[in-house]
């Protein structure tokens, strides 16, 4: 892979340029705004430039929408005073210095550390909300379980990680559903919507009629809770 940079109305460009065994040139721009192509190992230079000329004005607009994204996003640092959700409520963190605890009280998480570092205190605070997600998720399938059962889906193995990109994955091969963690911001409607959703997936491993229709019967009220995960973030904290 090689950077490289074209100008366009006075604007630079910056892409990854990967060479690939494709027939043709490929261009994406990831969640990050940044610009990759891959281009067959025979392609001349001089048109891999002008094919991303060609789409100047489309990556210029992408990288403006994917810079105000990022912009929109909460910081995923750590702070006294910051607003969080869990289990779909707003709190606020109340950090202070004291022996390690966390605790719930009425709007407030109060975050008690010896820690003096930032990154110190947010690990405490992301391993908490692990213990919490420990406790729900699985809960969440066991309730959920048996609308599936009876479709002969196999009870899967749940495991948690702090994820990017996906609120949920499934591995059939292996038994096993994978839940991101910051799904423990979302209210049990949202997490039941997810779980439901992988389970689907061990019948129909892809978004077709038939998958939706499982997964009606699964649970009826599925849109309503895709909608409202639409609105979350899945970064931060």
């Amino acid at each position: 892979m090689s950077k490289h940079t074209v100008v366009h109305k006075g604007i630079q460009i910056e892409y990854a340029l990967t060479r690939k065994s494709v027939k043709y040139l490929n261009l994406r721009i990831n969640a990050q705004g940044k610009v990759s192509v891959s281009a067959p190992a025979y392609a001349a230079f001089s048109d891999i430039e002008a094919f991303v000329q060609s789409r100047a004005d489309w990556i210029i607009t992408h990288i403006a929408k994917a810079e105000q994204r990022k912009n929109a996003l909460p910081s995923r640092e750590i702070f006294d005073g910051k607003s969080v959700y869990f289990l779909g409520k707003p709190y606020v963190l109340q950090i202070s210095q004291g022996p390690r605890h966390i605790a719930i009280q009425g709007q407030t998480i109060h975050i008690h550390s010896l820690c003096t570092q930032a990154e110190g205190i947010k690990a405490e605070y992301m391993e908490w909300l692990m213990g919490q997600a420990k406790h729900v998720f699985p809960a969440v399938l066991e309730e959920m379980y048996p609308f599936a059962e009876p479709y002969r889906i196999p009870k899967p193995h749940l495991t948690i990680r702090n994820m990017r990109s996906i609120w949920g994955s499934c591995s059939p091969h292996n038994g096993s559903i994978r839940l991101n963690l910051q799904l423990i911001k979302a209210d049990r409607l949202c997490i039941r919507e997810v779980v439901c959703h992988e389970l689907a997936h061990f019948r129909y491993p892809n978004h077709g009629p038939q998958f939706y229709a499982l997964l009606g019967e699964l649970m009826p009220d599925w849109a309503e809770a895709r909608e409202r995960l639409k609105t979350m973030y899945r970064d931060g904290i």
